[in-house]
């Protein structure tokens, strides 16, 4: 099982950007701070501190966000992550706790308990049956 990639920029150049919802986002916005939780993955990633790059306060970046997006910062975060890792996994030998550390997870537990609430397999037994 892979995670969906959740992301605006897998949308063909060529193709128009959707007109932002009320209440939600611009597109330009949207991409702007996926682009950055894309690019510091291995970095504390604040709601605060994603509120203050587009000059907004949390509550309304938070309510905009999943507007425009679907899920809360917060959850965005963490798909992105995993969704990094498995690329990580399935691409290098690794110890899976060098994996952790290097897409944002404090420790190896905290990583293990997250991909299993998300994904529902420990990430050695995912990266074992993805090989297989």
């Amino acid at each position: 099982m892979h995670i969906a990639p959740l992301h605006p920029a897998s949308v063909p150049a060529t193709v128009r950007p959707p007109p932002a919802l009320a209440g939600g986002l611009p597109y330009w916005q949207v991409k702007q701070v996926t682009d950055y939780i894309d690019a510091n993955l291995g970095a504390t990633l604040r709601t605060g501190s994603l509120a203050a790059r587009l000059g907004l306060s949390v509550s309304h970046f938070t309510r905009a966000f999943k507007h425009s997006v679907g899920v809360p910062p917060r959850v965005y975060v963490i798909r992105r992550r995993l969704a990094a890792a498995c690329d990580a996994m399935l691409a290098s030998n690794e110890p899976l706790t060098a994996i952790a550390h290097a897409h944002g997870f404090c420790d190896h537990s905290h990583f293990t308990r997250t991909f299993h609430e998300v994904i529902g397999l420990s990430p050695q037994a995912w990266r074992r049956q993805q090989a297989a």
